[in-house]
């Protein structure tokens, strides 16, 4: 059965979005829920000074609900990925788990970031955006993964199917794991990276990469 959102931020069901809204399309091609905002170029932009305490709930998400899932976590960076300058922050894992764990995992960041903004009430569908854009990589991994075992994953299909059912998925494990999220998310920002052996200690978690 699909996860409710019982948890306590009041929010849109996902399966309720418009199925216009479920279809935008931005400049470049990427699906969103949400428009990308007039004149925005940059997809962090509509953050402003909020975009590291994103990252860090983003990364939070990862690495919380991948131990839940049983994926080792290598390590959690608030910076730029070796080789990759335009990935800002990232979570290294390791092991493996089964499609549903792990798309709930890679759906996680996405949803903990948009979780943690309507908690503060600075929620806004430009920054809504700029969330999923951010997770852009996430949901082209899904999709990767999908044809690795020989499927499909429509990230469009809704509200069943792709990406909306995926992060349903995430938004239960997220209910159950919130404090968890939060203690990585507050460690994390005071340390700026946390290896294998802090991301279980903090998270309480056991951790196969430690």
């Amino acid at each position: 059965p699909r996860p409710r959102k019982d948890g306590p931020v009041t929010a849109p069901e996902l399966s309720m979005r418009a199925i216009e809204s479920a279809r935008t399309q931005h400049g470049a091609g990427v699906w969103t829920w949400y428009p990308q905002p007039e004149g925005v170029t940059r997809y962090y932009e509509p953050l402003g000074a909020l975009v590291q305490e994103m990252g860090v709930f983003h990364e939070a998400g990862h690495a919380v609900v991948g131990l839940a899932c049983g994926l080792g976590i290598d390590g959690v960076f608030l910076s730029a990925a070796p080789g990759n300058p335009q990935m800002m922050f990232y979570t290294r894992w390791s092991g493996s788990a089964s499609w549903t764990s792990y798309t709930a995992y890679l759906a996680a960041g996405e949803r903990a970031a948009d979780r943690w903004l309507r908690e503060t009430g600075e929620w806004t569908p430009e920054r809504a955006w700029s969330v999923e854009r951010g997770a852009r990589s996430d949901r082209n991994r899904a999709v990767e993964r999908a044809e690795e075992f020989g499927g499909m994953l429509d990230i469009t299909a809704h509200p069943w199917d792709g990406w909306t059912q995926i992060c349903s998925g995430a938004d239960g494990a997220l209910n159950a794991h919130w404090e968890r999220v939060r203690a990585v998310a507050d460690a994390l920002l005071a340390d700026g990276a946390l290896d294998a052996a802090a991301v279980s200690r903090v998270a309480g978690l056991p951790n196969p990469s430690a």
